[in-house]
């Protein structure tokens, strides 16, 4: 499968901003783009083309680093 065009970019971006990590709270993810925490929220939300994420436990929600900068690209 091919990239989509940036993909690169924002992971490399992810890294630098949480190195060692391969998941970002919705909290750091919100920060990571300059938006509020209830447009992620949002957004892990939406029926048609979500930001990836995983439950942990009963309220935590971690977004893996690659899904959140290949979802970061668009479509």
């Amino acid at each position: 499968m091919l990239e989509k065009a940036g993909y690169r970019e924002n992971y490399e971006l992810l890294r630098e901003l949480f190195p060692g990590r391969a998941t970002v709270t919705t909290v750091e993810a919100a920060e990571a783009m300059g938006a509020d925490v209830r447009t992620i929220r949002a957004a892990i939300e939406l029926v048609r083309d979500p930001l990836p994420s995983c439950k942990i436990g009963e309220k935590k929600v971690v977004i893996p680093i690659p899904a959140l900068a290949r979802w970061m690209c668009g479509k």
